[in-house]
């Protein structure tokens, strides 16, 4: 379909509302009642539209998702409405751990709802949700015939994904909540996060976006902003398993060296004050050389010791940081977290 501006969808909605008047009059044409019958519900959604006035928000998430004008027309025809955190539960409800929930598309009032995203480093998501919840009314809007057609090329779709790729996750989260969920997910999913698709099914989405590379792109943009965290964390956490590793081995060295050295100590201590202890000043002067070598020794190992805990102590400061960065994002986003035992040394005390 050709596009269609705000004022052509005026003119359009009002030629439609037009012809339904002029169709009901003409009840005895056999066409006219077909024709109706198979259009009830895009004459619906245009009125709808028509006499719906989106905020600014919506109609920027309309350009920056590259919907055309039947994404656009769905998209307004479910009453879009961004809702802020406290009260979105009240609309799109779903708690779980490491699952947010960023918008819903209601099918007891045909709405869409959409959860304020206010971190400037999280609203690219946005118009994706947007385009997502939309696609979710288009799905609604599709036969059952149409709806099982596509369902074969979203598998088709889906299936090239590595085995680890995190949608695999998320679908099969999605699928322990509503195990029918899947297909309708898929369809939102790859619409609007996946750039390499089947050319029928790119097709089919080519309906409701005239450019679907701009809504992919913000998509890829939000998951990268948690990748390069996520990727940052995860390699302060192996260095500090190292580290960790390494202070525990030189701890237990220096403990044992410092206990075997004391216990030198007070056996020097007493056969130098016991008489005849030692035979000669030779013997007495290199037994007291060799333990204030070991002194030494012990000390060096020390100072290396507290220099390994100190860094160590630093990344761990780095890596809570990180932690609490990736917590706010993902409050940010409406998820929640389970809380973790905080990370710290597994060490003895290093004792003078």
């Amino acid at each position: 379909m050709s596009a269609l501006t705000t004022g052509q969808r005026l003119g359009r909605g009002a030629i439609a509302l037009v012809a339904v008047g002029a169709l009901a009059l003409q009840g005895g044409v056999a066409w006219g009642a077909t024709w109706v019958v198979e259009n009830e519900q895009n004459l619906k959604d245009r009125l709808v539209a028509y006499q719906f006035d989106p905020s600014e928000d919506i109609k920027r998430y309309v350009e920056q998702a590259g919907l055309s004008a039947n994404g656009e027309l769905y998209m307004l025809a479910s009453l879009p409405k961004v809702v802020p955190a406290y009260e979105f539960d009240r609309y799109c409800s779903r708690s779980e751990p490491g699952i947010g929930v960023l918008g819903c598309y209601t099918l007891r009032d045909r709405r869409i709802y959409l959860y304020d995203v206010t971190d400037p480093r999280l609203v690219v998501m946005e118009p994706v949700i947007a385009a997502h919840e939309m696609l979710h009314a288009a799905w609604a809007r599709l036969s059952v015939a149409e709806q099982e057609r596509i369902a074969v090329l979203l598998e088709e779709g889906f299936a090239p994904l590595p085995a680890d790729h995190e949608l695999r996750t998320r679908i099969a989260s999605y699928e322990d909540n509503n195990p029918a969920s899947r297909i309708p997910e898929l369809y939102s999913i790859l619409g609007t996060e996946l750039g390499t698709l089947p050319t029928e099914l790119e097709e089919h989405y080519s309906i409701y976006f005239d450019d679907r590379s701009k809504v992919v792109a913000l998509a890829q943009d939000f998951f990268r902003v948690f990748e390069t965290l996520v990727a940052e964390r995860d390699q302060l956490l192996e260095n500090l398993e190292s580290r960790g590793a390494e202070i525990d081995g030189l701890n237990f060295t220096y403990n044992e060296a410092n206990a075997a050295l004391s216990r030198d100590i007070d056996a020097f201590e007493v056969r130098r004050t016991t008489p005849g202890g030692y035979p000669s000043q030779s013997e007495f002067l290199a037994a007291r050389a060799s333990l204030i070598e070991r002194q030494d020794r012990s000390r060096s190992l020390r100072s290396t010791l507290i220099q390994k805990i100190e860094e160590y102590n630093t990344l761990l400061e780095d890596f809570t940081r990180l932690n609490t960065e990736l917590s706010e994002l993902n409050r940010g986003i409406n998820i929640t977290i389970e809380e973790k035992d905080e990370l710290s040394p597994d060490t003895e005390t290093i004792e003078e």
